[in-house]
């Protein structure tokens, strides 16, 4: 018995202790808001179901149920804590978000095309970078702030002889 549970938890990609930010639209985020301030029975008005391609997802807040998908940040958000207002103790370094809408935008997806190449594991899809940051002005600061990857020019042999 105890075999077969230690083998199912070795199976979730889920990490145990891994944050996001959660970007809900206007009229869910208060609701849930006043949730969390109100200290009111959370299990119940919220839930958060995540497929295992660990990049779509569903969030259900109150009678709202919003699709979601993970997407990169361009740079790493600290996450702090404090228990007595004054020291504050990090607890983790959030480099996604769960950016939640109310229509089903899984027709625009094509990661079922015929033509698909066999692609590096280190590379993200360009489809789930985020070009934004979490405040108003980092706008568009992957085109911005940060430099394209520079592609290394291969010179032939025969013209350096040559010269």
């Amino acid at each position: 018995m105890k075999k077969e549970v230690i083998e199912g938890e070795t199976d979730s990609p889920a990490e145990l202790e891994s944050q996001f930010v959660l970007r809900l639209p206007p009229e869910p985020a208060k609701i849930l808001r006043e949730t969390l301030r109100s200290h009111s029975n959370l299990k119940d008005r919220f839930s958060i179901k995540i497929e295992n391609d660990m990049r779509h997802g569903e969030v259900r807040v109150d009678h709202w149920l919003l699709t979601g998908k993970v997407v990169d940040l361009p740079t790493i958000v600290e996450s702090l804590k404090t228990i007595d207002g004054k020291g504050f103790y990090k607890t983790a370094d959030i480099c996604q978000m769960l950016y939640c809408k109310e229509e089903d935008d899984q027709a625009t997806t094509d990661e079922d095309s015929p033509q698909k190449k066999k692609k590096d594991t280190n590379k993200v899809d360009k489809k789930y970078l985020w070009p934004h940051g979490v405040t108003p002005p980092t706008k568009n600061v992957r085109k911005r702030r940060f430099r394209k990857t520079l592609r290394k020019k291969y010179v032939e042999a025969p013209e350096i002889e040559r010269k």
